[in-house]
């Protein structure tokens, strides 16, 4: 791996980068002027490079909507991103080239952005990291207006400061070869006090693809499974699930034992605020 750090000249760097491109280019940076980039995208196309872009959908971008089409007409996949409101952004600003390259850094690829003190890193020889850079962008490719509202909810905690969310647990006992059940539980992410909210929840498929979400090191096989889990939630109950665990009961050699629910799905605006594993197991018993 490679890592080079630019303070300025970061318009000449990204192009330098992009006309490297031999397969494809994905882009996700907040605020692009399409004006100064048209030229090196239509360049890319033109060369047959595989070229999606995601950026905010602000009135900057918009300006350039005439651009946007013609690049879209050439074969460009570009995405503005619509944000639930004005306090939300998508305020990325990194490209991936042929799954092997990183530029980013606070340098937004804009006019503004050159008047002001910026910074552009770029990491070759870096495929590990790309697959994280790119599921990141495969998942905001994807969001729409409604599902990142839909992952955004959360209630604060009456009792302290934390945050309310609604974790789906299943029992301890399930297996993928038998029916599967768990409870849908309103707990506290700090302390930890919860509510039931659903009882007796049968659903064998989901528990299978969280299951399978966990241990797939495929990027392309992460984001099809964490897809169907969403459309999975969002067809057999209306709560707002922000996270799916199971009950696990481990034993050392004094016999005692520990019980704790270990996270195995948590939507992206969860991430850091809910442990991977949590000390208690919500009451949920169900014995197949």
């Amino acid at each position: 791996m490679k890592v080079t750090s630019y303070f300025e000249n970061h318009h000449s760097i990204i192009e330098k980068q992009l006309s490297k491109a031999q397969k494809e280019v994905l882009i996700a940076v907040a605020w692009i002027n399409f004006n100064i980039y048209f030229d090196i995208f239509n360049d890319l196309l033109d060369r047959k490079i595989k070229l999606k872009i995601v950026c905010s959908d602000n009135p900057s971008n918009r300006n350039h909507i005439v651009e946007i089409e013609k690049l879209r007409l050439n074969g460009a996949e570009i995405k503005l991103l619509q944000m639930p409101n004005t306090n939300s952004h998508m305020h990325h600003k990194f490209s991936i080239i042929d799954s092997k390259t990183i530029l980013n850094g606070s340098f937004n690829w804009s006019k503004n952005a050159i008047k002001s003190f910026e910074n552009l890193m770029v990491i070759e020889d870096c495929p590990e990291e790309c697959k994280k850079f790119k599921r990141e962008f495969d998942r905001i490719l994807r969001l729409e207006k409604s599902t990142i509202k839909h992952l955004q909810k959360l209630v604060k905690c009456k009792n302290c400061d934390g945050e309310m969310l609604n974790i789906l647990v299943f029992s301890e006992r399930s297996s993928k070869y038998f029916e599967t059940y768990g409870d849908i539980v309103k707990a506290c992410n700090s302390c930890m006090e919860y509510e039931t909210i659903e009882q007796c929840i049968q659903d064998t498929q989901l528990y299978i693809l969280v299951n399978s979400l966990n241990g797939s090191s495929d990027d392309y096989e992460y984001e099809y499974l964490n897809d169907l889990i969403f459309k999975e939630l969002n067809s057999f109950t209306n709560a707002e699930i922000h996270a799916i665990g199971k009950v696990k009961t481990t034993y050392d050699h004094h016999d005692d034992d520990e019980v704790v629910t270990v996270i195995l799905w948590k939507n992206k605006f969860v991430g850091d605020r809910l442990e991977d594993s949590i000390d208690n197991d919500f009451g949920v018993y169900y014995d197949n």
